[in-house]
């Protein structure tokens, strides 16, 4: 029997009982979101990233389908690529300059189930896309042994590494972009799959944060044990020292860095976004709430890179739309202005 993707409905319609006991404090006015796109009813946005020009290239779980959108409110929706032979995009990471990768396999919302070993990494070059309208799609890799891989981030540019979580073996995996190896580098008690929830939803998003002269740090989410983690490393990606829960009692997907070092969160199952000051804990509700539908089942974030956007986080929204639980939604890419928010 395949995985069930269903169980993520699960922690949604759990996130009121959670919510009393989540730690936040919140100390801003929270943020109200804007549209960038709202996609058709039934659809899962996933995940997103952003590029040097400010267009935001985004994934879909209900089609193995790549989007581009404009930084902007009510922007159109461009479709980048379809993948063949696939059904559902997961992850995306920029590796160098208009340089991207995405996560593509057959896990189907329809149907609540995932094919182990039906992944594949693919490389996106944009690097013509605005002159041609068209992409240069390369297959890296297969993963015959992966059970649904998800989040992806950049280990090291020079090397052309990156990070790839896989939720339901509840491991971290290191591909070489350019040579297509790749293997599992992280496998422990906080990635894999476990208590508050029998969700196989384990480890979810994963990226890398070294604060100037500062020890190299993986992040990453398990959303089962709904927390946020980290754990030292060398250049390589090797845990050079044991991993620590930075924040716990959040459903969490994906995420990003402020320059601060600061975590912004997406918490899937209480649809906000918060901020997490990773050397003490505290976590502050920038945005959402579990009693509006304005970030329904938010599940990641990225910061805009032009000089006017630079403390604009732009968010991916599955709208609820995995089964059962809660309201639902079309899936959206919003765009919220935090600013002072951020200090």
């Amino acid at each position: 029997m395949y995985p069930s993707l269903g169980l993520i409905s699960i922690l949604s319609s759990a996130a009121g009982v959670l919510s009393a006991s989540v730690p936040y404090k919140q100390t801003t006015t929270l943020v109200t979101p804007q549209v960038v796109h709202t996609f058709p009813n039934g659809t899962n946005m996933e995940n997103l990233a952003v590029r040097a020009s400010g267009q935001i290239l985004c994934t879909i779980i209900t089609g193995p389908d790549l989007f581009q959108v404009e930084p902007i409110v009510d922007s159109p929706a461009t479709l980048v690529h379809s993948f063949d032979g696939y059904e559902t995009l997961f992850g995306i990471a920029e590796v160098d300059a208009d340089q991207f990768y995405v996560l593509a396999g057959n896990a189907s919302a329809a149907t609540l189930t995932s094919v182990p070993g039906s992944w594949s990494a693919f490389h996106v070059d944009m690097t013509s896309f605005d002159s041609t309208g068209e992409a240069t799609i390369e297959k890296v890799a297969d993963f015959p042994d992966a059970l649904l891989l998800n989040g992806m981030g950049l280990l090291n540019k020079e090397e052309g590494l990156v990070y790839i979580a896989d939720p339901f073996a509840g491991a971290i995996s290191i591909l070489n972009v350019n040579t297509g190896d790749n293997y599992v580098a992280i496998n422990n008690s906080l990635t894999v799959p476990a208590a508050p929830f029998t969700t196989p939803l384990g480890v979810n998003g994963v990226h890398v944060f070294q604060q100037p002269d500062g020890p190299l740090y993986v992040y990453f989410s398990n959303t089962a044990q709904s927390l946020l983690a980290r754990m030292p490393i060398n250049a390589t990606g090797a845990p050079i020292g044991d991993a620590e829960v930075v924040a716990s009692g959040i459903i969490a997907d994906d995420f990003t860095f402020d320059l601060a070092g600061n975590v912004l969160q997406a918490v899937i199952g209480s649809d906000e976004i918060v901020k997490i000051n990773p050397e003490t804990g505290t976590v502050t509700v920038l945005a959402g709430s579990p009693n509006n539908t304005e970030l329904r089942s938010v599940s990641a974030a990225q910061f805009g890179r032009l000089s006017n956007d630079s403390t604009t986080l732009f968010v991916t929204l599955n709208g609820g739309n995995l089964g059962e639980g809660g309201p639902v939604v079309p899936g959206a890419v919003k765009m919220l202005e935090l600013g002072p928010a951020l200090a």
